[in-house]
């Protein structure tokens, strides 16, 4: 089926109607609280952010943040382009400053997840979250996206409130958990250049 209806937002960022649909069925399903999206809605460049690879600078997902989150309220539309592998080869997990479930609405990606007990890290890799599927994730996961499958959408859920700036990474080697740091210099440029439709 071709799409009738598609809008590029931002360099590197067009979406279809195909794709609107599938996130207003999933706002609808899993955040009935919210308003239906509209159309203008979710084509207002002002709500969408590229998020750029600390490395290359280049985006791996786009994200629609439809509510924030300091009530613990967060609700994400994220679009993805590849692996979120902060460390690039070499793993560098994450944790996220709440807890949340990231319904997959199409596509799919694999994951690997790590947990301390005891001061041992304990890794499952290789996680496959297929279309439909719900990946939950609690605030003491560390975890990273390392392969994407083509036209994912996924739709981010908080279900508690959460912490801002209260995450961190986990060193897989020692259990060593270091918070995360304020971005750097190249990560905030690199933001801007992907975004300019946004105020600095």
């Amino acid at each position: 089926m071709i799409d009738m209806k598609q809008q590029t937002l931002i360099p590197g960022l067009t979406v279809t109607e195909a794709m609107y649909e599938t996130a207003a069925a999933g706002l609808a399903t899993y955040a009935p609280e919210l308003p239906a999206l509209t159309w203008e809605t979710f084509t207002d460049p002002a709500g969408w952010a590229l998020v750029p690879h600390e490395e290359t600078g280049l985006p791996y997902k786009a994200e629609l943040t439809v509510r924030e989150h300091p009530a613990g309220t967060l609700r994400r539309v994220n679009v993805w382009y590849g692996p979120d592998r902060r460390g690039g080869a070499r793993p560098q997990p994450h944790s996220h400053p709440w807890p949340f479930e990231a319904r997959i609405l199409t596509g799919g990606y694999a994951e690997d997840r790590y947990a301390l007990a005891d001061d041992q890290v304990n890794a499952t890799l290789g996680v496959i979250h297929a279309s439909g599927a719900t990946n939950d994730i609690p605030r003491d996961l560390y975890h990273e996206v390392v392969d994407v499958e083509p036209g994912t959408l996924t739709l981010m859920v908080a279900t508690a409130r959460g912490v801002r700036g209260g995450w961190g990474y986990l060193c897989v080697d020692s259990g060593t958990v270091t918070p995360a740091l304020a971005p750097t210099p190249g990560f905030l440029a690199a933001l801007r250049d992907l975004n300019p439709h946004r105020p600095a």
